[in-house]
């Protein structure tokens, strides 16, 4: 029955098409032509369009529907119209990457971006960056911005010359580029004042106490694996056998107590237990592999470029280093001063 019905509507549908340059001078047949239409879109597939021709896509992102159509309203604010255009100027002053931090907060952003520009607005009606402290204020702000334009542009133009050969820095720095992969044993301790149901329950000496009794199991041959699941604090690592993960050993976020460590491994072999933050750990190193110059070549380069852009920026902060010659001005007033060391001639203390 729908199918006939479906039948039905198409055939009257193909006849209105055939006389739409009359239907549509005439207002009741067009309406006529909308119902038919919209009740045969959901009981049949639309017929193919007579052309290949595609919807134009969906314009998106600030800048691409500001370029494409600056003065479409894309937001309302206290009444007011605001367009694409206006909406990106508010907009564009954030750097990409703080844009993408608010990625999915755009409007929040948005409105609150143009309140503060309404709010200063209405200070500069009443002449306040005129006045103290704004007028100092403003002077800073804008010595703050600057700066951060110069540190910007020392940045880049660093960038722009030679930095150090990759392959010379890959040749000379080999440790650097060992991935390795870790499993892990954490024996949790309290910190002194935390109460024991706010974490592990055992103090930093039954931790380490527990920690040296793992040890020993490994040495009498335990199985990594299985003492990880089952003695491990960390819930997450215990339920992955202790699985840590693969790291590169140029991470700098990689402690020095760990990276020490880890040096001093072959694949297969663990370490004594590692006093880290609120635990205990004992470190297995499963695997270890150099990457080739070829893998590491790309990030490498970006990364001597980034080390000579940060150099170039650190050589000139390094000028402007304080060297105090009155310790008076810096002291808070009516502050006593501290008690020189230095004995007055009978032998006190001045």
């Amino acid at each position: 029955m729908t199918g006939q019905f479906g039948a039905r509507i198409a055939t009257g549908f193909a006849r209105l098409v055939k006389d739409i340059h009359r239907l549509y001078l005439m207002r009741t047949c067009f309406l006529s032509f909308l119902v038919v239409s919209c009740a045969w879109s959901q009981t049949a597939p639309a017929p193919a369009p007579a052309s290949n021709a595609q919807p134009a896509p969906t314009v998106r992102g600030p800048e691409a529907v500001a370029a494409s159509d600056p003065n479409k309203v894309v937001a309302v604010v206290n009444g007011k119209q605001i367009t694409a255009k206006e909406a990106f100027d508010l907009l564009k002053a954030l750097t990409p990457e703080e844009r993408k931090q608010r990625e999915g907060k755009l409007p929040e952003l948005l409105q609150q971006l143009y309140t503060q520009q309404q709010l200063a607005d209405q200070a500069s009606k009443l002449n306040l960056e005129q006045q103290a402290p704004w007028k100092d204020r403003l002077v800073l702000a804008r010595d703050t911005v600057l700066a951060q334009a110069y540190v910007t542009h020392l940045r880049d133009e660093a960038a722009k010359g030679p930095a150090e050969d990759p392959k010379a820095y890959y040749d000379s720095h080999p440790d650097e580029f060992d991935q390795v992969k870790l499993s892990g044993i954490f024996v949790a301790f309290n910190p002194p004042g935390t109460p024991e149901s706010n974490g592990a329950g055992k103090t930093e000496q039954q931790a380490q106490d527990k920690a040296n009794d793992l040890e020993k199991k490994l040495k009498a041959g335990g199985d990594f694996s299985a003492l990880a699941r089952t003695d491990n604090d960390n819930a997450a690592i215990s339920a992955k056998g202790g699985d840590l993960g693969t790291y590169n050993m140029a991470d700098t976020q990689i402690p020095p107590v760990l990276r020490t460590a880890i040096g001093k491994l072959q694949a297969g072999q663990y370490s004594e237990p590692i006093r880290v933050n609120n635990a205990y750990l004992i470190l297995k190193l499963d695997s270890r592999q150099k990457q080739s110059f070829a893998e590491v070549q790309s990030s490498l380069a970006e990364k001597l470029k980034a080390e000579k852009a940060q150099s170039a920026v650190k050589a000139e902060v390094d000028k402007y280093k304080i060297k105090v010659e009155d310790q008076a001005f810096f002291d808070a007033p009516g502050s006593r001063p501290l008690p020189s060391l230095q004995r007055a001639p009978g032998g006190a203390a001045k």
